[in-house]
C-alpha cells in the first residue's frame, strides 16, 4: 500500500479523493442538515454568482448557457473529503427532478456517497428525526454494518461502521 498523498508530483498509481458535488433545491437546508446530521464542518461562506454580473466565472466556462445563477456551500467530511452543494437557481430543480433512489438506482453514473459512522443506529435516527429515511434494511458487511439512507432531497448515502479499506481488505 501507498503511504498518505503528500500533495507532491510524484504518482504511485492511485489519486486521493478531492470533493463530491451534489445537487439540491435548497442549499441552506441541505447544507445545514448535513453539518448538523453528518456532521460535516463549512469550510467557507456559501456563495451565489451570476452570469449577468460575472459573465466569466469558472462555472460558467464548464456549463450550458442555460445556467445563468447558482449557490454554492462547500463542506468537509471528518476525513478532509470535501463536499459542494449546489442550488442551481436559473435554472431551477424542480420536484420531480429530485433524486429517487428507488425509481433510478439502475441508471448510469454515480447513486451514492458512504459516510463513516461508529454508531450506525444512532446515526439512523438522527437521520430520520430530522427529514431523512432509511431505504431497506440494516445490512451485515464483512463483520460490520451498513445502511442506506435518503437526505430530505432524495439523495442517498451508505452509512457504514468501518472505513472501506478496513471492510473491504483482505477479504
Amino acid at each position: 500500500m501507498c503511504g498518505p498523498y503528500t500533495g507532491q508530483a510524484e504518482h504511485h498509481g492511485s489519486y486521493p479523493m478531492n470533493h463530491v458535488g451534489v445537487s439540491v433545491p435548497d442549499l441552506d437546508k441541505a447544507a445545514d442538515w448535513y453539518i448538523n446530521v453528518l456532521g460535516f464542518h463549512e469550510l467557507r461562506a456559501r456563495s451565489e454568482t451570476d452570469r449577468a454580473t460575472n459573465p466569466e466565472g469558472g462555472i460558467f466556462q464548464i456549463y450550458p448557457e442555460s445556467l445563468q445563477k447558482v449557490r454554492m456551500a462547500y463542506l468537509s467530511a471528518g476525513n478532509g473529503v470535501g463536499f459542494e452543494l449546489f442550488e442551481f437557481g436559473s435554472p431551477k430543480m424542480e420536484t420531480e427532478q429530485q433524486a429517487n433512489f428507488e425509481q433510478t438506482y439502475f441508471r448510469g453514473g454515480y447513486f451514492h456517497i458512504a459516510v463513516t459512522t461508529p454508531d450506525l443506529e444512532s446515526t439512523l435516527e438522527k437521520v430520520v428525526a430530522n427529514g431523512g429515511r432509511q431505504i431497506g434494511k440494516t445490512v451485515p458487511i464483512y463483520g460490520h454494518k451498513a445502511a442506506y439512507i435518503a437526505d430530505p432531497w432524495g439523495n442517498v448515502v451508505e452509512l457504514i461502521t468501518a472505513s472501506f479499506e478496513r471492510t473491504m481488505a483482505n477479504r
